[in-house]
């Protein structure tokens, strides 16, 4: 949040209603022996937030076995929250604040007593939280987050050179929660599909948030050709959303005609379920950092992973190592302005990609 009026606003009211409402009255400072019976959770962004904020949201369930959970999810999260038995109550908000009042409204029926913001849009989270009346609030703040609303909260993350979920474990630990357990984990059961060491299959994540962390489409197309000619009997899987489709056309164009039976695309043909339990079926995916890099971390399923522009230290892979491989060269002077990825050669990919199916 950038503009002043609306911090300004955001504070007054926040202000007039703790003067009214009277909901600090007695209140005692946060501790590790506070026992919550009723708690909010918001993760209102992305697919890769909402799993990155799942081991906190274990060890938050370790703790506090008998609380009832309330979750604030975004609506492309919904098919993983909904029906999932972690909560007792899912509400959907896409950080708008003209839909704020309904979402107070449910804080308030839900009656919670405390509420961890682990990632959402500042200001009106905080704005529901309190107005909902949640007496505790918590905060992951990130390094770009201003500190004009940190008074309202109890405890908050401060900026530090590691992974975002340690970040979130240290965060939560003033509650008495275990940190140790740093494992993504889907919010539903997720159906496993036996993998074929005989002829391994290899998922191209082509599309992103931005251009910045895709990697250039021929570069995929030379690697789908260089993979059909190293890697006896394999297979290409395509995954993405429906505005990747330019993509996959630019593709197939570059791919020779001969190999195209050997590639399979979902592109905009799957939900979130069957999305993850495709990547929970393959042997290995090539991705940028987006969403179905954080899926395949969490299924186990092996990646080699390029970064150019962000940092794997903070959003890379944080488990299971060993079945992992990370690729990425400092931004430099005269770099692609549009796909700094295109400086990680086809080679360099393969390479890797081969180590992980080994393994």
């Amino acid at each position: 949040m950038k503009k002043i009026w609306k911090i300004n606003l955001i504070n007054n009211v926040l202000s007039l209603h703790a003067r009214l409402s009277q909901i600090d009255k007695n209140k005692q400072p946060l501790s590790s022996n506070h026992e919550f019976e009723r708690i909010v959770i918001f993760s209102t962004t992305a697919l890769g937030d909402l799993l990155f904020n799942t081991p906190a949201i274990k060890a938050i369930k370790r703790r506090y076995p008998a609380a009832k959970l309330m979750l604030v999810s975004s609506d492309k999260n919904r098919d993983l929250v909904e029906k999932s038995e972690w909560f007792d109550q899912v509400a959907i908000w896409d950080n708008k604040i003209v839909r704020a009042p309904n979402l107070i409204r449910k804080i308030r029926q839900f009656q919670p007593d405390l509420t961890l913001l682990l990632h959402s849009s500042l200001g009106y989270d905080i704005l529901c939280s309190r107005l909902g009346g949640s007496k505790y609030i918590i905060r992951d703040n990130f390094r770009h987050d201003k500190p004009v609303f940190n008074h309202w909260l109890d405890k908050y993350s401060t900026s530090v050179d590691g992974h975002i979920i340690q970040r979130k474990m240290d965060l939560i630990s003033v509650l008495g929660c275990d940190p140790a357990d740093i494992k993504m984990q889907f919010p539903i059961a997720v159906n496993k599909t036996p993998r074929s060491a005989l002829s391994p299959t290899i998922g191209f994540q082509m599309g992103a948030s931005g251009k910045n962390r895709c990697w250039p489409v021929e570069h995929f197309a030379q690697l789908a050709e260089r993979i059909f000619t190293d890697i006896a009997d394999s297979k290409v899987i395509l995954t993405g959303a429906g505005q990747d489709q330019p993509i996959e056309k630019e593709f197939f164009k570059m791919l020779p005609e001969k190999y195209h039976s050997r590639v399979t695309s979902y592109i905009g043909k799957t939900r979130l379920p069957a999305l993850i339990e495709l990547i929970n079926s393959i042997d290995a995916l090539v991705t940028g950092d987006t969403g179905p890099l954080h899926i395949a971390i969490t299924a186990q399923t092996p990646t080699v992973s390029l970064y150019v522009s962000a940092n794997p230290r903070h959003t890379g892979p944080y488990q299971d190592l060993s079945i992992h491989k990370t690729i990425r060269i400092e931004p430099e002077a005269g770099d692609d302005a549009i796909y700094p990825l295109r400086k990680i050669s086809v080679d360099t990919v393969l390479q890797e990609l081969k180590m992980v199916i080994k393994k």
